[in-house]
């Protein structure tokens, strides 16, 4: 069965207006979505022991290049286990925008495995790219739900887009809305347990 609730989450400052809640949910999964800025602000998703706890933290860019990731530390193309991929190649975690192949058709962007859980997320999307974020400025201040403390790297982020600097470069995919177009992208979020 799927349910879906809406409810009043706050007021915005100064009288700026309301801030909504809305609730979806099913047998599988629950999500909180706030009006403001269509912030997931929870979601629920069952490991392999029916168990289902939420996965949301609770709370840039290329400039005109797209550049190959074979060899680099940024192919993620195959699994890797990602705390050791980033200490293999000393970097300081991700920020960075994927590019996808470009297709306005759904196409698959990425997979997350959590063997500890044996949750797994997978991505669709009709976007041409993905920014891949892995909490590179937690640093254990952060106080979340139930006093959940996040320390660096402890979340991360697949948030699809068009690629940064889109409207400067030329040889990009287009992003620039023009009156009487229609913006219409898709993103899909799979979750299953392995």
């Amino acid at each position: 069965m799927v349910s879906v609730t809406r409810s009043l989450f706050g007021d915005l400052p100064s009288g700026a207006g309301t801030v909504e809640k809305f609730q979806l949910q099913s047998d599988q999964l629950r999500v909180d979505i706030i009006s403001w800025g269509c912030t997931i602000t929870a979601l629920e998703v069952r490991d392999r022991q029916g168990r289902a706890s939420d996965v949301v933290l609770g709370f840039a860019e290329l400039e005109g290049e797209v550049a190959p990731v074979q060899g680099t530390a940024f192919d993620l193309r195959k699994p890797v286990e990602l705390g050791k991929h980033l200490q293999e190649f000393h970097i300081n975690g991700f920020d960075h925008n994927f590019c996808l192949k470009g297709s306005k058709e759904k196409q698959f962007c990425a997979r997350v495995h959590h063997p500890g859980t044996g949750r797994v997320l997978e991505v669709y999307t009709t976007q041409p790219g993905i920014q891949f974020y892995t909490g590179n400025f937690l640093d254990g201040t952060l106080k979340g739900k139930t006093g959940a403390v996040y320390p660096k790297h402890s979340g991360f982020c697949l948030e699809t887009q068009n690629w940064p600097d889109a409207v400067n470069q030329p040889h990009f995919p287009p992003v620039l809305l023009k009156p009487g177009e229609e913006y219409n992208h898709t993103t899909w979020f799979k979750f299953s347990v392995a």
